[in-house]
């Protein structure tokens, strides 16, 4: 019995573990992009920017989720520094993410247009995150994953004991 014990602990700091990495994964990932909020309409426009350096990244991502989703189409468009639309694109989905090249340093925007009725829409624009910040998170769910599996197996275990011991 004494060894469940100890496996239980030993499983229950890899769940641990990996739920720290995540959040902690999840921060460093989010922590450089740009979010904006609002109802857009066809007088109001969804305007968000954000700083690039080129020097440090050569791809910035957007994302774009349109919280009551109807049938209606917006269109998400990226312009550069010196405000030339470098990318636009019709979205008819729920939620759109895209990617663009960034050629050189200072504010890009993310405009977001509605022509329909209004709608909640909610928008993201930054530098792609690094590798190693993604991988973070790859490994944050095998740990964490390990730890829920070594869980039931250790559960699993401790009960067929009982059983054996209760006969």
């Amino acid at each position: 019995m004494k060894k469940a014990g100890i496996f239980l602990v030993i499983v229950g700091g890899l769940i641990g573990i990996g739920i720290i990495l995540s959040v902690y994964g999840n921060y460093l990932t989010f922590e450089d992009l740009s979010q904006g909020d609002g109802d857009v309409r066809s007088e109001q426009d969804l305007i968000i920017k954000s700083v690039l350096d080129h020097s440090e990244t050569q791809k910035g991502v957007y994302v774009v989720q349109i919280i009551n989703f109807k049938s209606t189409t917006v269109t998400a468009s990226i312009l550069d520094p010196f405000n030339t639309e470098i990318e636009s694109h019709s979205i008819n989905e729920e939620l759109y993410q895209g990617s663009f090249d960034v050629t050189t340093s200072g504010n890009y925007t993310l405009l977001i247009e509605n022509n329909g009725e209004q709608l909640k829409i909610f928008g993201v624009i930054g530098p792609e995150p690094d590798a190693w910040k993604k991988s973070l998170d790859f490994v944050s769910f095998i740990i964490l994953a390990g730890g829920l599996i070594g869980m039931v197996a250790v559960t699993v275990n401790i009960i067929i004991n009982r059983k054996k011991d209760a006969s």
